[in-house]
């Protein structure tokens, strides 16, 4: 007779998934990769990189001589859009509300991502098994973790050699090398709320706690660039306690947890990949909230007389239910404004940038809408009404919300100097070419893999996949070229406020009647 333990009584085996898995693997691709294969796609790498890298270092040092002659004698003639003698900040807040702001996002994006994780599958025939998780899923973070360290140490080299003048080149490496070790602490953090409920306080308390030591993290990199030992000292005691907690925590996240969070990682692979910016968007999705989607269905039961009101009234309700409506829009609005403070004696030109690169930042945000129906042509097919409605309604609510954002954003502009009040309106109406972008964006065409890419010095360049993705893009710029000429020339002539309203309707028709190719 064979006796069976007790159900309750979990005994672990000796197989171990994550060494299987990699020996699988191995073997696997060891079979059908050839040597020359690996050769070639070396050099081809190697060439693109280093083609890349050495347009990119001109590119910096070029902006970094700009700088340098902003910060020197002669400034005073310069033209910038803001003008008020109290915006100036300390030197170097500017370089620091931005290193938040990376921290912060890269905290939220491996929030989404995992970062402790397993594949979907791999997760279904071994989460349950009698085994330790530790060995295979503390390897697969230690990859992560190596990845975003190296990703931010790169990325924070040209912001460092452009804005810390003073900093030798060994102390701008020290300083990335720092600041990569706080990208590290960002998704620790991350993984620490993972096992939220199980020694680390669930919901906003966790998410404020983590953003106070990331906000104390974001002024390291600096003092460690200009030779101090004790920044990088500090990042790394922080590195290995939060480690050391997150290693104790990883039998206690959930296994649904952790399936989720391959799933996420997985979805976003593959956008990113096949270059696909709105599958990459869905994936990023949160779910919706029930106290606006109770608000939402209450108005939607009123009803409507004809079938574009009725569309409205269920784009309204389903844009109600959208969760983060305003929070991202705000948040890039309070950086960039801090960014312009913070570097009030710049070029015109430079600020003009910040601007557009804001604003392209938050266009996309309120396109998630029509995002999530764009991946079903077929249920607007069955409407009765033409695609062109059907897209115009999906505009309204976005550009409404970009109306006011826009209006919002020029006001701030305006009472630091910018130019005559004028310049809200002529927001406003920018507000809605922003609105039809992201609505243009959302139903941009799959790329077409068919097409082989185009050799250039960069390597090979898919440009019917890049064609792609500047669908959205293009109306961004189209909206945003009579605004940026309103803010450089301080003042909007009436041909400028015609000009901003016919853009924006060419935008809307854009939007409104743009086929996929």
């Amino acid at each position: 007779m064979i006796r069976s333990e007790p159900a309750s009584v979990s005994l672990p085996t000796e197989f171990n998934p994550a060494r299987y898995t990699r020996v699988a693997s191995r073997e696997h691709r060891r079979g059908r990769v050839r040597v020359r294969d690996l050769l070639l796609d070396a050099y081809a790498t190697l060439l693109g990189v280093g083609t890349i890298g050495a347009l990119a270092g001109g590119l910096v040092l070029a902006m970094r001589n700009e700088v340098a002659k902003a910060l020197g004698s002669g400034t005073g003639g310069r033209r910038t859009v803001l003008t008020a003698d109290w915006t100036a900040l300390p030197d170097g807040a500017a370089v620091t509300v931005l290193l938040f702001a990376a921290l912060a996002a890269v905290m939220a994006g491996a929030r989404k991502l995992g970062p402790v994780a397993v594949a979907s599958a791999e997760g279904y025939w071994w989460l349950g098994l009698p085994v330790d998780r530790r060995p295979f899923v503390a390897g697969r973070l230690v990859r992560r973790i190596g990845v975003v360290w190296a990703a931010g140490a790169v990325l924070y080299l040209p912001v460092g050699f452009i804005t810390d003048l003073q900093a030798t080149p060994g102390g701008q490496f020290f300083g990335a090398a720092v600041f990569g070790l706080a990208a590290v602490c960002a998704v620790l953090l991350a993984a620490l709320r993972q096992s939220a409920g199980n020694g680390f306080p669930a919901g906003a308390p966790g998410a404020a706690g983590g953003l106070v030591l990331l906000a104390l993290l974001s002024f390291l990199p600096r003092p460690a660039a200009a030779g101090e030992l004790e920044p990088g000292a500090a990042a790394l005691a922080a590195v290995v306690g939060l480690w050391l907690a997150v290693f104790a925590r990883l039998e206690q996240i959930p296994g649904r947890e952790l399936i989720r969070g391959g799933g996420v990682s997985g979805h976003a692979g593959a956008a990113l990949y096949l270059m696909d910016t709105n599958e990459l968007g869905r994936a990023f999705a949160g779910t919706p909230s029930g106290g606006t989607s109770t608000r939402a269905r209450r108005w939607y039961a009123r009803g409507a007389r004809t079938p574009f009101g009725a569309l409205l009234r269920a784009d309204t309700a389903a844009f109600l239910r959208t969760p983060g409506i305003w929070g991202r829009p705000v948040l890039l609005l309070l950086l960039c404004v801090t960014v312009l403070l913070s570097a009030g004696q710049q070029p015109a030109p430079l600020q003009l940038v910040i601007i557009l690169l804001t604003v392209c930042a938050v266009v996309p945000a309120l396109g998630a809408l029509a995002r999530q129906t764009a991946i079903t042509p077929g249920l607007d097919a069955l409407l009765p009404l033409s695609p062109a409605l059907v897209r115009l309604s999906r505009t309204a609510l976005p550009a409404a919300v970009l109306v006011l954002w826009s209006a919002a954003f020029c006001a701030v502009l305006v009472l630091l100097g910018a130019g005559s009040p004028a310049l809200i309106g002529l927001g406003a109406l920018a507000g809605v070419g922003f609105g039809a972008a992201a609505v243009r964006g959302a139903y941009r065409p799959l790329p077409d893999w068919t097409a082989p890419p185009v050799e250039t010095v960069f390597g090979p360049v898919p440009t019917a996949q890049t064609g792609s993705l500047a669908q959205g893009l293009d109306a961004i710029l189209l909206a945003a070229v009579p605004l940026l000429l309103g803010l450089f020339l301080g003042h909007v002539p009436a041909v400028l406020l015609l000009a901003q309203a016919g853009f924006s309707t060419v935008c809307v028709l854009l939007a409104m009647y743009s086929r996929p190719k």
